[in-house]
Protein backbone atom coordinates (compact mmCIF):
# COMPACT_ATOMS: atom_id res chain seq x y z
CA UNK A 1 0.00 0.00 0.00
CA UNK A 2 1.24 3.46 -1.02
CA UNK A 3 1.75 5.80 1.45
CA UNK A 4 0.61 9.22 1.56
CA UNK A 5 4.37 10.48 2.59
CA UNK A 6 8.09 9.89 1.44
CA UNK A 7 10.68 9.44 3.64
CA UNK A 8 11.76 13.24 2.20
CA UNK A 9 8.24 14.12 3.18
CA UNK A 10 9.15 17.42 5.73
CA UNK A 11 8.43 15.49 9.51
CA UNK A 12 6.72 18.59 10.57
CA UNK A 13 3.88 18.54 7.40
CA UNK A 14 3.23 14.99 8.24
CA UNK A 15 2.95 15.54 11.94
CA UNK A 16 0.33 18.26 10.43
CA UNK A 17 -1.71 15.92 8.73
CA UNK A 18 -1.92 13.24 11.32
CA UNK A 19 -2.87 15.61 13.86
CA UNK A 20 -5.94 16.52 11.34
CA UNK A 21 -6.24 12.81 9.93
CA UNK A 22 -6.89 9.53 11.69
CA UNK A 23 -6.18 7.67 8.39
CA UNK A 24 -2.35 9.77 8.21
CA UNK A 25 -2.15 8.19 11.91
CA UNK A 26 -3.21 4.93 10.82
CA UNK A 27 -0.83 4.89 7.54
CA UNK A 28 2.13 5.55 10.41
CA UNK A 29 0.88 3.05 12.37
CA UNK A 30 1.36 0.59 9.61
CA UNK A 31 4.54 1.99 8.53
CA UNK A 32 5.90 1.21 11.19
CA UNK A 33 6.20 -2.40 10.18
CA UNK A 34 7.32 -1.58 6.59
CA UNK A 35 9.74 -3.48 4.73
CA UNK A 36 12.25 -0.53 4.84
CA UNK A 37 14.48 0.71 7.64
CA UNK A 38 14.38 4.26 6.81
CA UNK A 39 10.87 4.29 6.15
CA UNK A 40 10.32 2.35 9.34
CA UNK A 41 12.57 5.05 11.15
CA UNK A 42 10.83 8.34 9.11
CA UNK A 43 7.20 6.95 10.69
CA UNK A 44 8.88 6.93 14.15
CA UNK A 45 10.44 10.03 14.24
CA UNK A 46 6.82 11.68 12.80
CA UNK A 47 4.99 9.31 15.85
CA UNK A 48 7.11 10.49 18.33
CA UNK A 49 6.18 14.35 17.52
CA UNK A 50 2.70 13.58 17.44
CA UNK A 51 2.57 11.68 20.67
CA UNK A 52 4.46 15.04 22.20
CA UNK A 53 1.25 17.14 21.22
CA UNK A 54 -1.62 14.59 21.78
CA UNK A 55 -0.85 11.06 23.19
CA UNK A 56 -4.13 10.67 23.05
CA UNK A 57 -4.38 10.68 19.57
CA UNK A 58 -2.52 7.11 19.21
CA UNK A 59 -3.78 5.03 21.49
CA UNK A 60 -5.89 3.10 19.20
CA UNK A 61 -2.92 1.90 17.74
CA UNK A 62 -1.23 0.92 20.33
CA UNK A 63 -0.49 -2.54 19.41
CA UNK A 64 1.16 -1.57 16.18
CA UNK A 65 3.24 0.79 18.58
CA UNK A 66 3.99 -2.31 21.21
CA UNK A 67 5.04 -4.98 18.18
CA UNK A 68 7.15 -2.21 16.65
CA UNK A 69 9.37 -3.08 19.91
CA UNK A 70 10.51 -5.90 17.83
CA UNK A 71 12.50 -4.12 15.42
CA UNK A 72 16.13 -4.26 14.34
CA UNK A 73 16.70 -0.60 14.59
CA UNK A 74 17.86 1.02 17.88
CA UNK A 75 16.49 3.88 16.50
CA UNK A 76 12.79 2.92 15.91
CA UNK A 77 12.97 1.00 19.49
CA UNK A 78 13.68 3.85 21.51
CA UNK A 79 11.29 5.95 19.98
CA UNK A 80 8.53 3.27 20.89
CA UNK A 81 9.63 3.49 24.30
CA UNK A 82 9.33 7.25 24.44
CA UNK A 83 5.76 7.06 22.81
CA UNK A 84 4.93 4.04 25.14
CA UNK A 85 6.19 6.87 27.81
CA UNK A 86 3.97 9.41 26.99
CA UNK A 87 0.56 6.97 26.31
CA UNK A 88 0.95 5.83 29.63
CA UNK A 89 0.05 8.30 31.62
CA UNK A 90 -3.60 8.51 30.46
CA UNK A 91 -3.50 4.32 29.10
CA UNK A 92 -1.30 2.51 31.71
CA UNK A 93 -2.26 -0.71 30.48
CA UNK A 94 0.16 -0.34 27.72
CA UNK A 95 3.06 -1.39 29.62
CA UNK A 96 1.42 -4.44 31.04
CA UNK A 97 0.66 -5.25 27.44
CA UNK A 98 4.60 -4.55 26.59
CA UNK A 99 6.05 -5.65 30.08
CA UNK A 100 8.25 -8.67 28.25
CA UNK A 101 9.24 -6.35 25.51
CA UNK A 102 9.97 -3.80 28.18
CA UNK A 103 12.23 -6.48 29.64
CA UNK A 104 13.90 -6.88 26.53
CA UNK A 105 14.78 -3.65 25.70
CA UNK A 106 15.95 -3.13 28.92
CA UNK A 107 18.93 -5.30 28.37
CA UNK A 108 19.31 -4.69 24.60
CA UNK A 109 22.73 -5.85 23.74
CA UNK A 110 23.25 -3.27 21.14
CA UNK A 111 22.08 -0.19 22.62
CA UNK A 112 22.57 2.07 25.77
CA UNK A 113 19.89 4.17 24.84
CA UNK A 114 17.20 1.13 24.34
CA UNK A 115 18.38 0.24 27.76
CA UNK A 116 17.77 3.16 29.54
CA UNK A 117 14.36 4.28 27.42
CA UNK A 118 13.58 1.14 28.89
CA UNK A 119 14.28 1.78 32.34
CA UNK A 120 12.58 5.31 31.96
CA UNK A 121 9.29 3.78 31.17
CA UNK A 122 9.80 1.17 33.93
CA UNK A 123 10.45 3.82 36.31
CA UNK A 124 7.91 6.07 35.69
CA UNK A 125 5.46 3.39 35.60
CA UNK A 126 6.78 2.37 39.39
CA UNK A 127 6.24 6.03 40.95
CA UNK A 128 2.83 5.98 40.00
CA UNK A 129 1.70 3.68 42.62
CA UNK A 130 3.01 0.68 45.39
CA UNK A 131 2.13 -2.49 43.47
CA UNK A 132 3.26 -1.39 40.25
CA UNK A 133 6.98 -0.31 42.06
CA UNK A 134 6.91 -3.41 43.50
CA UNK A 135 6.12 -5.13 39.86
CA UNK A 136 9.37 -3.35 38.11
CA UNK A 137 11.83 -3.03 41.10
CA UNK A 138 13.11 -6.58 40.40
CA UNK A 139 13.88 -5.62 36.84
CA UNK A 140 15.19 -2.64 37.45
CA UNK A 141 17.49 -3.15 40.58
CA UNK A 142 18.89 -6.18 38.14
CA UNK A 143 19.27 -3.73 35.24
CA UNK A 144 21.11 -1.46 37.86
CA UNK A 145 23.69 -4.37 39.15
CA UNK A 146 24.34 -5.08 35.34
CA UNK A 147 24.98 -1.45 33.95
CA UNK A 148 26.64 0.25 37.15
CA UNK A 149 29.11 2.51 35.58
CA UNK A 150 27.82 2.73 31.83
CA UNK A 151 27.54 5.49 30.29
CA UNK A 152 23.82 5.57 30.71
CA UNK A 153 24.11 5.03 34.69
CA UNK A 154 23.63 8.32 35.93
CA UNK A 155 20.70 8.75 33.60
CA UNK A 156 19.16 5.87 35.33
CA UNK A 157 19.67 6.71 38.95
CA UNK A 158 17.74 9.76 38.03
CA UNK A 159 14.68 8.02 37.18
CA UNK A 160 14.89 5.54 39.70
CA UNK A 161 15.37 9.09 42.32
CA UNK A 162 12.00 10.35 40.35
CA UNK A 163 10.54 6.45 41.03
CA UNK A 164 11.44 6.62 44.97
CA UNK A 165 9.91 10.49 45.60
CA UNK A 166 6.71 9.42 43.64
CA UNK A 167 4.40 6.97 45.24
CA UNK A 168 7.00 3.85 45.30
CA UNK A 169 5.85 0.96 47.86
CA UNK A 170 8.57 1.62 51.40
CA UNK A 171 9.46 -2.01 50.22
CA UNK A 172 11.09 -0.87 47.15
CA UNK A 173 12.58 2.62 48.98
CA UNK A 174 14.55 0.47 51.47
CA UNK A 175 15.68 -2.30 48.77
CA UNK A 176 17.29 0.61 47.04
CA UNK A 177 18.75 2.26 49.75
CA UNK A 178 20.42 -1.12 50.77
CA UNK A 179 21.77 -1.09 46.97
CA UNK A 180 23.38 2.06 47.40
CA UNK A 181 24.48 1.74 50.72
CA UNK A 182 28.35 0.97 49.76
CA UNK A 183 28.46 3.91 46.98
CA UNK A 184 26.90 6.25 49.28
CA UNK A 185 29.74 5.86 51.38
CA UNK A 186 32.37 4.53 49.27
CA UNK A 187 31.22 5.88 45.95
CA UNK A 188 33.28 9.50 44.52
CA UNK A 189 31.71 12.34 42.45
CA UNK A 190 28.49 12.35 41.11
CA UNK A 191 27.67 8.46 41.95
CA UNK A 192 28.45 8.99 45.57
CA UNK A 193 25.85 12.31 45.50
CA UNK A 194 23.21 10.29 43.76
CA UNK A 195 23.44 7.46 46.22
CA UNK A 196 22.90 9.51 49.11
CA UNK A 197 20.22 11.14 47.87
CA UNK A 198 18.90 7.85 47.62
CA UNK A 199 19.67 7.19 51.01
CA UNK A 200 17.36 9.80 52.66
CA UNK A 201 14.04 7.85 51.30
CA UNK A 202 15.19 5.43 54.61
CA UNK A 203 18.07 7.03 56.29
CA UNK A 204 17.28 3.87 59.28
CA UNK A 205 18.16 1.00 56.93
CA UNK A 206 21.04 3.20 56.11
CA UNK A 207 21.59 3.53 59.25
CA UNK A 208 21.40 0.21 60.25
CA UNK A 209 23.79 -0.82 57.24
CA UNK A 210 26.14 1.36 58.80
CA UNK A 211 26.24 -0.17 62.21
CA UNK A 212 26.21 -3.91 60.67
CA UNK A 213 29.21 -2.96 59.22
CA UNK A 214 31.22 -1.46 62.06
CA UNK A 215 30.17 -4.59 64.29
CA UNK A 216 31.59 -6.75 61.48
CA UNK A 217 34.85 -4.53 61.40
CA UNK A 218 34.76 -4.46 65.60
CA UNK A 219 34.62 -8.06 65.84
CA UNK A 220 37.36 -8.68 62.66
CA UNK A 221 39.47 -6.42 65.07
CA UNK A 222 38.89 -8.10 67.84
CA UNK A 223 40.03 -11.54 66.43
CA UNK A 224 42.68 -10.18 65.20
CA UNK A 225 43.68 -8.70 68.31
CA UNK A 226 43.03 -12.25 70.29
CA UNK A 227 45.04 -14.08 67.52
CA UNK A 228 48.11 -11.29 68.53
CA UNK A 229 47.51 -12.31 71.52
CA UNK A 230 47.57 -15.63 71.71
CA UNK A 231 50.76 -15.84 69.46
CA UNK A 232 52.74 -13.48 71.82
CA UNK A 233 51.24 -16.53 74.89
CA UNK A 234 53.18 -18.62 72.55
CA UNK A 235 56.22 -17.30 71.83
CA UNK A 236 56.50 -16.40 75.65
CA UNK A 237 55.94 -20.49 76.26
CA UNK A 238 58.17 -21.48 73.58
CA UNK A 239 60.92 -19.00 75.24
CA UNK A 240 60.58 -20.30 78.63
CA UNK A 241 60.49 -24.26 77.33
CA UNK A 242 64.07 -23.38 75.59
CA UNK A 243 65.25 -21.87 78.94
CA UNK A 244 64.55 -24.57 81.12
CA UNK A 245 65.85 -27.36 78.09
CA UNK A 246 68.80 -25.41 78.75
CA UNK A 247 69.07 -25.78 81.99
CA UNK A 248 68.43 -29.28 82.25
CA UNK A 249 71.32 -29.57 79.70
CA UNK A 250 73.62 -27.35 82.03
CA UNK A 251 72.66 -29.75 85.12
CA UNK A 252 73.29 -33.05 83.46
CA UNK A 253 76.46 -31.95 81.93
CA UNK A 254 77.77 -30.75 85.91
CA UNK A 255 76.70 -33.90 87.10
CA UNK A 256 78.61 -35.95 84.55
CA UNK A 257 81.86 -33.94 85.45
CA UNK A 258 81.84 -34.83 89.21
Amino acid sequence: MAQSFTVESPIAETVDAARRKVTTRRELAETLGHSTRAMREYAAQVIVELVRIDADLLQDFSGDIVDALNRPESLTRYSMLEIIGEMMISNPRIVTDSYELLQECLYDEDSGTVRLYAFRVLARYGATGPARSLKVWPDLSMALRCFHGDSEFIAMLNELINMLAGRADQQVKDAAVELFAFDAENARGMLRRKARTIATFAPDVLERIQAEAQAVADAAAARKEAENVATEEDDTSDDAATDTDSDAVKDTGTEKKE
